[in-house]
């Protein structure tokens, strides 16, 4: 091999130098029990129910058994009811006092606060919660850096939003939302509790009336312009007395930017007109009333009795259904692209043969509140004093198998006599809190309960919140955190391997998998999301395991060590595979491959002289080879969590784990990580910017795992069995766990989701 002329000036140190070993616990070849693995800074809920349609569903985790306990914040300076939102590995939370919070998400240690002035204390018509500060679950808009909330000031009774910088909590946009925006807007008897939305260049405030319901108040949803702009589009309901007051708030479809609220409290309007109280109504992303849904009963059963439909805000399931119910427990499946008025459900059948669907046992007072969570087939939901029910959707024909008195299956509900808050859906089971009981899990599909925390208290119609396998649930003046336990449960592929795996990933919900087979060919194993592909050869003659990445979507690189110990290089352009392509060199491992952008590929491997070798193609061309010198004693592996950065890391030669970078200018010098004696080499993934995962094993196959959260290495976590090649590693964009693959002891292909860091 020869240096590259074109690469930066590159430190060598060899990786002889003393480590400070992490020393593992005597490992066991049979499977371990489960185990909880914090995910300091992964995953992302940036908005109430983590979605625009609010299903409140993190489908990206491996199925969770159970869970810890983990952190508890330090007191806050009032109570939280808004949802906690999480994003880049911090935990925002907003309280009455008007003052956010961003917590680090690894501990709970503060890292900013924003007291945005004082809150309203008294002078409200009516009303049950006190101080009036930030009330409604504020919104994170990632492309921007900002959070969203709304305030109320003691100063001048004035409503605002404001935009803070997500790092700083610096001010970055304050617009007043004027009391001239509609008839009547009083902040005396509106009350701004729901949820707030992000979507077409807007935040969507819905606004209702106070605990109460005194004075003539109407329901709004203001549109705040993220520009700055003070020109703020709004929907006003036609008759006073209704309001969109549920937690919940509005739900945006993004295929179509219209906006969704459901209102209730209609009873002081007289009920006798038509005049979307009680309804569930269609806003352009201007607020401009499109369309309408109300019940068939709606006057005697909805309004007139105070039961209000609007006492959860809508379930977005898809584009083209979406989901309602309310205090008088009925339920109803819509489409979205046609309310269809009065009696305009899809389910259950309109009149003339109209019979309410049934939600929460058969109660018609007060059944349920606050907002729903999808993780199909179920609507999950909770039903005052009766726990949470399950409900089964049938999407294709809609409708759903309702809970009469019996509420059998393949309906479930758990949790006994418990109210519960809102639930969410993550890691396969469902989580909500109760005042006194604490945090419930429950197994998503059976309703078995899976946790039960100790026990605290929680504000009315609290939800957790869930990012990277970590539960949030707002406890009063703190935030406690949980930490999900997972499975480490593996799947046989098959085959019979002659070298380790890698994979590659191009896409959501799509996985390429290389190994070396029994006659020393490249043997491809695909998963398209749904199933795994058969085997197959795409020939060659390879000495080591093979090194795969992709590019761009349907671009797949891998590389291997031909039998003249050569690097050859093997390509997938969305069509076919090119043929073996020689590119040199005289390797003394297997290669692995990079990418941070679109045609680039920076591939790694051991030298003659057992030290780190590189060489890139740029596009256009491939460089020389390059000397990064080090001692290696296995194969390199190579990640990149963002454009222009390369991570390295190795076997050294006091078996530990050693690990280089390139940030875009320059190498870095070789850093020990520890954990000898390893006895294969690494694998790494990233599943978030700044970002990392790495897998090895040590005595006695043991798969171990090591990672990065953004600003700190973690412990490393023994996921036990016994494995015999270098683990393999990646994690689908958008994913929150890394798919690893081993070969067994039975020489096939094994797989396994786990939790990222």
């Amino acid at each position: 091999m020869s240096l590259a002329l074109r690469s930066p000036r590159v430190a060598f140190l060899a990786l002889a130098m003393l480590s400070t070993a992490v020393v593992f616990a005597n490992p066991s070849s049979a499977h371990l029990p489960a185990r909880s693995v914090l995910a300091a800074s992964t995953g992302s809920w940036t908005s109430y129910h983590r979605d625009d349609g609010h299903t409140g569903n993190d489908p990206t985790l491996p199925t969770a058994t159970s869970a810890t306990t983990g952190w508890t914040s330090g007191t806050l300076d009032a109570d939280v009811y808004a949802e906690p939102l999480i994003y880049n590995g911090i935990v925002y939370a907003a309280t009455l006092n008007n003052t956010v919070y961003a917590l680090r998400q690894a501990d709970g240690v503060e890292v900013w606060h924003n007291n945005l002035g004082a809150p309203v204390t008294t002078g409200w018509s009516c009303g049950n919660v006190s101080p009036q500060g930030i009330l409604g679950t504020p919104v994170i808009d990632a492309t921007a850096g900002r959070i969203y909330v709304t305030t109320l000031f003691v100063s001048d009774h004035l409503y605002r939003v404001f935009g803070l910088n997500l790092a700083t909590g610096a001010i970055q946009l304050q617009t007043v939302i004027p009391t001239t925006i509609g008839t009547g807007f009083d902040w005396t008897i509106q009350q701004q509790r729901g949820a707030l939305a992000l979507h077409n260049g807007y935040v969507y405030v819905p606004f209702g009336g106070r605990a109460g319901d005194c004075g003539a108040y109407h329901g709004f949803v203001v549109g705040v312009p993220t520009s700055g702009s003070t020109t703020l589009p709004v929907y006003q309901t036609p008759s006073t007395g209704s309001g969109m007051w549920a937690a919940g708030g509005v739900v945006v479809d993004d295929a179509t930017g219209n906006v969704f609220a459901a209102t209730g409290n209609g009873v002081s309007g007289g009920c006798n007109a038509v005049n979307q109280n009680d309804a569930v109504v269609r806003l352009s992303p201007t607020l401009g009333f499109q369309d309408y849904f109300m019940p068939q009963d709606w006057q005697a059963n909805w309004c007139s009795n105070d039961q209000d439909l609007g006492s959860a805000g809508p379930l977005l399931i898809s584009p083209n259904l979406l989901f309602q119910a309310g205090k008088w427990g009925g339920g109803f499946l819509l489409n979205p692209n046609s309310l269809g008025g009065v009696n305009g459900q899809v389910f259950p059948a309109p009149s003339p043969s109209y019979s309410q669907a049934e939600v929460c046992f058969g109660n018609h007072s007060d059944a349920t509140f606050g907002s729903f969570a999808y993780a199909a087939p179920f609507v999950y939901l909770e039903c005052e004093g009766r726990g949470l029910v399950a409900l089964n959707v049938n999407t294709g024909a809609p409708s759903f198998s309702q809970c009469d008195a019996a509420c059998a299956a393949p309906d479930w509900h758990s949790g006994g006599s418990a109210t519960f808050g809102p639930p969410i859906v993550a890691g396969g089971a469902v989580w909500a809190a109760t005042s006194g009981g604490g945090l419930y899990g429950f197994n998503a599909m059976t309703g078995a309960q899976i946790f039960h925390s100790a026990g605290f208290g929680i504000n009315r119609f609290v939800t957790p919140a869930e990012a990277g396998g970590q539960v949030f649930v707002p406890s009063y003046t703190v935030i406690r955190s949980f930490d999900m336990v997972f499975s480490n449960t593996w799947t046989s592929l098959g085959g019979s391997l002659t070298s380790g795996p890698d994979p590659s990933s191009w896409g959501a919900n799509r996985l390429d998998v290389f190994l070396r087979g029994a006659n020393n060919d490249l043997v491809h194993t695909p998963w398209n999301g749904s199933a795994w592909s058969s085997p197959v050869s795409l020939g060659g003659v390879i000495t080591s395991d093979p090194g795969a990445a992709s590019w761009g979507p349907n671009r797949i690189d891998v590389f291997a060590r031909g039998q003249d110990n050569g690097l050859w290089h093997i390509a997938w352009n969305g069509y076919s595979w090119s043929g073996w392509y020689p590119l040199g060199g005289v390797l003394t491992s297997g290669p692995d491959v990079s990418s941070w952008g679109a045609d680039r590929l920076d591939i790694f491997a051991r030298g003659q002289d057992n030290g780190l070798w590189h060489i890139a193609w740029g596009g256009s061309g491939w460089s020389a080879w390059q000397s990064l010198g080090g001692v290696l004693t296995s194969d390199p592996t190579a990640v990149s969590w963002g454009p222009d950065r390369i991570d390295i890391f190795a076997r050294g030669q006091d078996n530990g784990l050693w690990h280089m970078s390139w940030n875009g200018s320059s190498w870095s010098s070789w850093q020990s990580l520890g954990g000898a004696p390893l006895t294969s080499g690494p694998d790494a993934s990233s599943c978030a910017f700044g970002h990392l995962d790495i897998f090895a094993t040590t005595t006695g196959g043991v798969l171990m795992q090591l990672g990065f959260n953004g600003s700190a290495w973690t412990s490393w976590v023994n996921w036990g069995n016994s494995w015999t090649s270098d683990p393999g590693a990646v994690c689908q964009p958008g994913a929150g766990a890394t798919d690893v693959f081993e070969r067994g002891t039975d020489n096939a292909l094994w797989h396994a989701g786990i939790i990222a860091s």
